[in-house]
């Protein structure tokens, strides 16, 4: 609010104490402007600075004041934010070094060409997580990672001009498209998933993992940390916003243990001594919490403490709000939750934000943190704990965005197949007998008219929705009359250059995936064959059935080893048949023959983009207008771009894309019956999207998903797979 406007002076009367607050800063403003670090990142204490630079443009900026608080001054009712656009294109470049001391002198004229990222990652670091593995030079001191999103020419221009005069240990990566910066950042974005796999009980500990500095002394306070930590033998990351001067410390520590519990405290001092020494702060971004709180008052002195004192004592004078947090000499130790600290899981949240089932509930108990929590602390019975497991879809979505790696649905999978329940033993029973099979999908095919009329739909909405929750909008796939082995018997065989593994869905509903699949194959002059083949094995494993999963896996193993290559239309056999290689210990023979099989599989429409065929033939002038989804399994496979990507080599193919194109369609197999009601809910946001895109066509590469998308957009679109539309465009020809 503007200084000596009615507006401020009606505040002030409504509300004397922020009246006494402003006079406390004009008072010391000049003892706040001399006396606060000089840097470009701190989050410690209380933003006085960025309030008394305001009065000079006569503004008493309260939210300046209350931001980053931590809840220890006000409570926000509401909040109005102001969204940036997104950037249309990045450049990104990884540069290396023989030493920290260069990288730190190439920092000032990087950031003269005003880069928007700019970050670097130690020597040590850059062993721990693998050099080969990313392609990172032997001799690399330091890696560089620069990126521009604005006046990307010139700033090439300008930026290959700067590289030239740098001593570089070897010649600058670019990349220039999503996928290819995606590559220069991986070994940055692995450091922690690492870290937190490292050691069965020793843990990232996020002790010291804050600190921002002058960007010229970073260089300077590396080494001081890495020889610190060297002589002390262990094992640690460090990396961070170098243009920023903020770096990311992460000490292996199992503070469980009696030795690392008090090298712990030994770290915590004399590391923060340094950087406060050095003219920096304890916390660039993550602000002080109670973990550094004892550390304020050293930071910035006797007078400003006394300062953010008295504005606590003006604001809370009860001292209600966020008690311990930034004001507070309690050592930090006190507040050590040791159980945590035993998870692999760094216990940020992250993961609930793209999960569906939170996503509705807004209870940690229905979260993927809350679940591994609760499978490893609660102690609970099986039966009480299977009712809130039992919404995880299995979907991955955690995994893929976890910064520790952690997969969340393999630990509820691994706990349910401690004891699968009688019901699910019944069926799995029932689906492995051919015999019996067959008779339930031909009595479904004759019995399908009746189950999906509107006066059968409407009986379970009568008897209250019991047990599944099942309503009158509810479609049931319907079987097919003859299966795809039966029609394309002459397919069939042991060996050949490419093995169609087709799943459960695409052979028995019906589909015609696999008869695309066959037409466009031939046309491109490859021959596709159908393998022995059982269920991947994954409806099986997610409801227990562990000793069932390894049998399948073993026998599909065995049948596609006469094949070069092996493709799938389904995201979620694709992610299986690659993952087979964890059901089985390095030692044993099979184990090998699994990870050779993960390199010779394929989604259809990875294979069509690798072997970089003669797409004129898919070319037509008729227009095609399609949209997509994204499945789970195919984006944790990290191939969810591909159909994208193929159908844009076509000409006259219009792609619409979706907001939430990768957001879980929540069929997962039988969840979205299971769970119908549920599943319905998490569905709500894609269908209002959707509803306003003007598309012919909706592809997606699961035959799961397609059947929620039809049952949930009606005729909306045509709802196929990839190679659908490529087997249509033959057709339009």
């Amino acid at each position: 609010m503007a200084l000596n406007s009615p507006r401020l002076e009606g505040f002030f009367q409504e509300n004397p104490e922020y009246r006494k607050v402003f006079s406390i800063l004009k008072a010391n403003e000049r003892l706040i402007l001399e006396r606060w670090p000089k840097l470009k990142k701190n989050s410690s204490g209380y933003n006085l600075r960025q309030v008394v630079e305001d009065f000079g443009r006569s503004i008493f900026n309260i939210p300046a004041l209350l931001v980053g608080s931590e809840g220890t001054l006000a409570v926000f009712g509401s909040v109005k934010l102001r969204l940036l656009p997104r950037p249309k294109e990045k450049l990104t470049a990884r540069l290396y070094f023989d030493s920290l001391v260069k990288s730190g002198q190439a920092v000032k004229p990087l950031l003269e060409l005003e880069p928007s990222g700019l970050e670097i990652v130690d020597g040590s670091t850059l062993n721990l997580i693998g050099r080969e593995k990313f392609g990172i030079p032997p001799t690399a001191a330091a890696l560089l990672l620069v990126e521009f999103d604005d006046n990307l020419q010139a700033k090439k221009r300008l930026f290959l001009e700067l590289v030239s005069r740098l001593n570089l240990e070897a010649p600058v990566e670019f990349g220039d498209d999503p996928e290819k910066s995606a590559e220069l950042w991986r070994a940055r974005k692995a450091i922690v998933p690492i870290l937190y796999r490292h050691h069965p009980q020793k843990r990232p500990i996020p002790l010291i993992e804050d600190v921002s500095l002058p960007t010229e002394r970073i260089p300077e306070f590396i080494e001081y940390a890495t020889s610190l930590f060297d002589s002390l033998g262990l094992t640690y990351g460090m990396y961070g916003h170098i243009g920023d001067g903020n770096l990311h410390i992460r000490p292996l520590l199992n503070l469980n243990d009696k030795n690392d519990f008090e090298l712990a405290l030994k770290l915590y001092d004399q590391v923060y001594n340094k950087v406060i020494s050095m003219g920096g702060s304890t916390t660039a971004e993550h602000a002080d919490g109670r973990l550094r709180a004892p550390l304020v008052k050293q930071m910035y002195g006797e007078q400003i403490y006394a300062i953010f004192e008295s504005i606590k004592e003006l604001l809370d004078p009860n001292h209600i709000l966020s008690p311990g947090k930034i004001l507070s000499d309690t050592p930090f130790i006190d507040n050590i939750d040791f159980e945590k600290l035993k998870s692999y899981c760094a216990a940020c949240g992250k993961c609930n934000g793209y999960c569906p089932a939170y996503d509705i509930f807004h209870r940690e108990d229905y979260s993927p943190r809350g679940w591994l929590r609760m499978l490893n602390q609660s102690g609970d019975s099986h039966h009480s704990l299977d009712k809130f497991l039992s919404y995880c879809l299995n979907c991955k979505n955690c995994t893929t965005v976890c910064p520790a790696g952690v997969d969340i649905a393999y630990e509820i999978i691994n706990f349910r197949s401690t004891k699968p329940m009688l019901a699910s033993k019944l069926m799995a029973r029932g689906a492995d007998s051919d015999t019996l099979l067959g008779v339930f999908l031909k009595l479904g095919r004759l019995a399908a008219p009746v189950l999906n009329a509107p006066y059968i739909k409407m009986l379970p909405e009568l008897a209250g929705k019991r047990p599944f929750g099942l309503d009158r909008t509810v479609v049931f796939p319907s079987a097919a009359s003859r299966n795809l082995r039966e029609r394309y018997s002459d397919r069939i065989a042991k060996k050949g250059e490419i093995a169609f593994f087709h799943g459960c869905a695409d052979n028995l509903l019906e589909s015609s995936v696999g008869e695309a699949v066959f037409k466009v194959f031939d046309r491109l002059g490859i021959e596709v064959s159908l393998p022995e083949q059982k269920c991947c094995g994954l409806p099986y494993e997610v409801h227990g059935h562990r000793d069932n999963l390894i049998q399948k896996a073993r026998f599909n193993i065995e049948s596609l080893k006469g094949f070069a290559v092996i493709i799938t239309g389904c995201a979620s056999c694709l992610l299986r048949l690659k993952e087979y290689k964890t059901l089985f210990a390095d030692n044993d023979p099979i184990r090998s023959e699994a990870e050779n099989l993960a390199s010779r599989c394929f989604d259809i429409s990875q294979y069509l983009n690798h072997i970089n065929g003669d797409y004129s033939i898919f070319d037509s002038e008729q227009p095609m207008t399609i949209t997509y989804h994204n499945p789970c399994h195919l984006r944790a496979a990290g191939l969810h771009k591909e159909p994208e990507k193929l159908m844009g080599k076509i000409k006259n193919i219009k792609i619409i894309h979706p907001v939430y194109g990768d957001r879980c369609c929540a069929q997962a197999g039988s969840y979205g019956f299971l769970h119908f009601q549920e599943s319905k809910k998490m569905f709500a946001a894609k269908k209002e999207d959707y509803s306003g895109i003007n598309a012919e066509y909706l592809m997606t590469s699961c035959p799961a998903c397609q059947m929620k998308i039809r049952a949930e957009m009606g005729t909306k679109f045509k709802v196929v797979h990839p190679v659908e539309i490529l087997a249509r465009r033959l057709d339009d020809r």
